[in-house]
């Protein structure tokens, strides 16, 4: 049949090596030639084709590709049975080799998409199909395990649990079951039931129809399980070019950063000349639009990603050596508060050190540090020692402190609460651009451990608001530390940030307990990992003293190369 000028074959049979048959859409421009081929797999009906963020398939088989979107073993019209990333190495190989076979190909096959979509490209890489060409991997991880379900060290609580109740509805509408589809909805609608205790606790409709879940929470630390969804590591042959695409705001964002660092090492292992290409926008996960967080990143913000995915297969598929220029920087990233796209050679953690730091010393007036209206403070210089007075916060896991996203909210009004230590600086006297993951360092001690130390980095505009920047976090008094030998150092990583701050901004560090549901609370007493399978009556409270003397206690920033400031409005 025609659709939008071009020809769309419906349901063509792709058979796998067990026999399994799958089934794809395919989009073809009018005509004869031979053409490269553009793949998808993904698990939520073909027919979506990931458009919630990326254009339809018809745009791109009107830009001279054939267009195969496919739904994984047991999803869709698929058959099998499906289990998240279990089969997506082999039958992604089986796929892509399937693709490069159709009328029409002329044997050169990318892949495409994002999310679930994306991981099948690094699963179906890591087997090194030989007529995979390129890969465009977006908003996804080559390590699960570090890259989106445990990032650093913690559940992504709020975020997988809701995934695993929508994966259980698409499993309970084949199935037929109207009433575990529709309960599924409501869950969704309500955070996935993320204060519901054990966490590894069975719910009937994901027990039933997606109980993968349950494989996820029981093995809360990197082994046996994991490693069957780490594509991409040391040694590996998975070294297809690929283009990166991730959000500063998308909770994988990490899982981009490091799967771009990784294959950059294979690279240099292997002596290979480096071809991948990274962009990161200001964005979620859904959408990728120029508003975020209640901010509003401009007309630039959309950063033409079609166009940029369109010139890398261009390069590799067709062979155009003028899509992708030699002397080109390989990193595209959207500075927020910038108002513009930015070129490098590489960014701080990814092969690449930070262009500088800015160290801001804890301190305060003499008054506690708890919430906003304390006595906290970010100081630029160290200050002389004083006398050794902790800021004390009491963490009740019973009420943990919420941080719901990564997106540039206003926590004000949370940062008024005294469970909170809250740590201003300076207005700035010029502006600066951060780039990196921050680092927290803070001498401590904690009562009723192990705990948690979440760190929260915001900027505090003129007005008022405090826009998230950062979070991190780190256990503490875990047996290497314990309380009773008095304080020890402890270090928070922060997740990597952009961002252009102007003159008169303040920063402002967050110390508390938690950031739920982003992750997993820590319910107190018990390492974490140990915590999935208990109940409500575990959760206890933690009281943590920070020494923030204006010397022992320190935030480290990163700075953005001056390099990277020739304007790039994309």
């Amino acid at each position: 049949m025609q659709f939008g000028g071009v020809r769309l074959q419906r349901n063509v049979t792709c058979v796998l090596r067990d026999g399994v048959k799958l089934y794809a859409d395919v989009y073809c421009p009018n005509g004869t030639d031979p053409l490269p081929v553009l793949l998808m797999r993904q698990p939520y009906g073909k027919s979506l084709a990931s458009t919630v963020v990326c254009a339809h398939p018809v745009w791109y088989a009107n830009q001279g590709y054939m267009v195969v979107v496919q739904d994984v073993r047991g999803r869709g019209e698929s058959e099998g049975e499906f289990y998240p990333y279990l089969h997506e190495a082999s039958d992604g190989y089986d796929a892509v080799e399937w693709a490069a076979k159709l009328p029409r190909s002329n044997g050169k096959v990318g892949m495409y998409g994002f999310s679930y979509q994306g991981a099948t490209q690094w699963a179906a890489a890591s087997l090194r199909p030989p007529h995979l060409a390129a890969i465009a991997p977006a908003m996804c991880a080559s390590d699960m395990y570090r890259g989106a379900f445990y990032p650093r060290g913690s559940f992504a609580l709020g975020e997988l649990r809701t995934w695993a109740f929508q994966l259980a509805r698409d499993s309970a509408r084949r199935a037929g079951d109207a009433e575990a589809e529709a309960y599924c909805t409501r869950m969704m609608a309500g955070a996935g039931g993320a204060s519901q205790l054990p966490i590894s606790d069975a719910d009937d409709a994901l027990a039933r129809y997606f109980p993968a879940y349950y494989d996820w929470v029981e093995h809360p630390e990197y082994d046996a399980y994991w490693e069957q969804f780490h594509w991409l590591k040391p040694g590996s042959n998975a070294t297809v070019p690929a283009l990166l695409i991730g959000g500063w705001y998308d909770y994988i964002l990490d899982g981009t950063l490091l799967s771009y660092e990784t294959l950059q090492g294979l690279r240099i292992e292997k002596g290979e000349a480096p071809c991948d290409r990274l962009l990161i926008g200001p964005w979620d996960h859904i959408p990728w639009g120029r508003l975020a967080g209640g901010v509003d990143h401009g007309p630039a913000a959309d950063g033409n990603v079609h166009r940029e995915q369109l010139r890398w297969f261009d390069y590799w598929l067709k062979g155009e050596e003028g899509a992708l220029p030699a002397n080109e920087p390989r990193v595209l990233y959207y500075e927020p508060g910038g108002g513009a796209w930015r070129r490098a050679d590489a960014l701080p953690g990814t092969r690449a050190e930070a262009a500088g730091k800015r160290t801001l010393y804890l301190g305060n007036d003499g008054r506690p540090a708890n919430g906003a209206l304390g006595g906290g403070r970010l100081n630029a210089e160290k200050g002389a020692p004083s006398v050794d007075i902790p800021d004390v916060f009491v963490y009740d896991a019973r009420l943990p402190m919420r941080v719901d996203s990564y997106l540039p909210v206003d926590r004000s009004r949370a940062q008024e609460r005294y469970e909170i230590l809250v740590y201003t600086g300076e207005p700035l006297a010029e502006a600066i651009s951060l780039l990196g993951a921050p680092t927290v360092t803070v001498r401590c001690q904690a009562l009723g451990g192990p705990t948690d130390l979440v760190a929260v980095l915001t900027a505090v505009e003129p007005d008022g608001r405090a826009r998230l920047l950062s979070v991190g976090r780190a256990e503490i008094d875990s047996g290497a530390c314990p309380a009773d030998d008095g304080p020890c150092e402890a270090t928070v990583p922060m997740r990597m940030t952009a961002a252009r701050l102007p003159a008169g901004a303040r920063l402002r560090l967050e110390l508390t307990g938690s950031a739920f549901p982003l992750f997993a609370r820590h319910m107190n007493g018990v390492r974490l990992a140990e915590q999935f399978g208990l109940g409500p009556e575990h959760l206890h409270m933690a009281t943590v003293a920070v020494y923030a003397n204006g010397t022992s206690s320190y935030l480290e920033l990163p700075l953005a190369p001056a390099t990277h400031n020739e304007t790039q409005n994309e």
